[in-house]
């Protein structure tokens, strides 16, 4: 059943992407899905829209909005799931890693949200996929700063584009059978799990729902937030 609203998901392509494009489209949004390097899987039937850009480039952006998106039609919630994960120590790094990472985990995204501005409707709902890495740190440094990046351009924005759009995040821990947790031996597996209070990981259906009920107008006094999902274990 459609209910006449759209939803851009950039990074339909991710390990959680799919999840949360079904979501959309089950609950009558219409969907423009994006991909980089990956061709999107589009398993579903009707309701989504496909489209490729790369989130390093301005030519590609720009041509993504001006004609993908111009295409497509104004836009009422906006999913930002991209991102890269080299999982490298400081050492391991080399400078062009770095520009990629922080590029494509924070300023791309970042340049893609400055010209969808004129193509969201009034009171749309922004969301960012952040990440436990982003307040917590992590074994990945360049990781963690690109998602604290993420974090703090949130809360900036809650009011530079009140009352227009609200922008929030949602920053889990592992999710289970996330592309993270499948590379992952069961002893590591294990360990998160155990380091957990409640005892279990978030897994993708359940961040899926947890990303629509956000964008729902029940939550529009909800702005300039990192919604912290991790059972515990980073308070």
């Amino acid at each position: 059943m459609k209910n006449n609203k759209n939803a851009l998901i950039i990074g339909a392509s991710s390990s959680i992407g799919p999840t949360v494009t079904a979501k959309f489209v089950a609950k009558g949004f219409c969907v423009l899905a994006t991909f980089s390097q990956q061709s999107f899987d589009n398993n579903i039937d009707s309701g989504i829209v496909t489209a490729s850009v790369d989130l390093l480039s301005e030519d590609s952006l720009d041509y993504f909005v001006n004609n993908e998106v111009k295409s497509f039609g104004k836009i009422d919630v906006v999913i930002f799931l991209a991102g890269i994960l080299p999982g490298l120590s400081i050492d391991d790094y080399d400078d062009a890693l770095m520009k990629e990472v922080m590029g494509i985990n924070f300023i791309g995204q970042a340049s893609l949200l400055r010209r969808l501005r004129p193509s969201l409707t009034y009171g749309a709902s922004v969301l960012f996929m952040s990440s436990i890495s982003g307040s917590r740190g992590s074994f990945d440094p360049i990781y963690a700063a690109s998602k604290a990046a993420q974090n703090a351009f949130v809360k900036s924005l809650a009011t530079w584009l009140s009352p227009n759009i609200r922008v929030n995040a949602l920053a889990p821990g592992l999710i289970q059978d996330s592309t993270m947790f499948n590379e992952m031996s069961a002893e590591r597996r294990e360990r998160h799990k155990s380091l957990t209070p409640t005892n279990r990981l978030t897994n993708k259906k359940e961040i899926a729902d947890i990303l629509y009920n956000l964008s729902d107008p029940l939550w529009s006094n909800l702005n300039g937030q990192v919604i912290h999902i991790n059972g515990g274990s980073y308070v």
